[in-house]
């Protein structure tokens, strides 16, 4: 799978932290803060590696984006580690420019199976098109209440990790090289 892996581990973090927001809003921040962080940091961190690692194989995917996604993330899983209050203020806006990044990737992604010539390459696009409706929601933050927004963004984590992943297998398994 080469660098695909950084992917899938993303979309798993996704799903993980998306039902942990969604489930249990009231975690205290300090948790919150330092479990985020610690995942951002290891998506960084195995995506950089990855990139360096297999960026003679990049067949189909923009390793470069996925180089400066990693980049950003172990960016951001540093800050929140060392400063989470500062997080705590800003948290919406760190999130919904995360998901709105990451959305862009999976548009590249969808744009990817496009001129693979997969004819499902349309739910791609429609999935990043949400990701970045759901970020651009966080962004904006109309809720009323912490807890619904972070019920919200959990929403959204669960969303991005499933559409990530949908994305990420769909391209993988009809960009898939015989020899391997």
């Amino acid at each position: 799978m080469k660098g695909k892996n950084s992917l899938l581990i993303a979309s798993v973090v996704y799903l993980i932290l998306g039902l942990i927001l969604l489930f249990f809003p009231g975690l205290t921040t300090s948790l919150f803060c330092t479990a985020v962080g610690a995942l951002l940091l290891l998506y960084g961190a195995v995506t950089i590696i990855s990139f360096f690692v297999h960026r003679d194989g990049g067949r189909g995917f923009s390793l470069q984006a996925e180089l400066i996604l990693g980049v950003i993330s172990a960016i951001v899983g540093i800050f929140f580690l060392t400063r989470p209050s500062v997080i705590l203020s800003i948290l919406p806006v760190i999130l919904g420019l995360y998901i709105l990044i990451d959305a862009l990737v999976n548009l590249k992604r969808g744009l990817d199976l496009r001129a693979c010539g997969y004819a499902g390459w349309t739910t791609a696009l429609i999935l990043s098109l949400v990701s970045l409706v759901l970020g651009a929601i966080i962004l904006w933050n109309p809720f009323a209440t912490q807890l619904l927004l972070v019920r919200v963004i959990g929403a959204a984590f669960l969303y991005q990790g499933g559409s990530d992943l949908w994305s990420i297998l769909t391209l993988n398994q009809y960009t898939r090289d015989p020899r391997d």
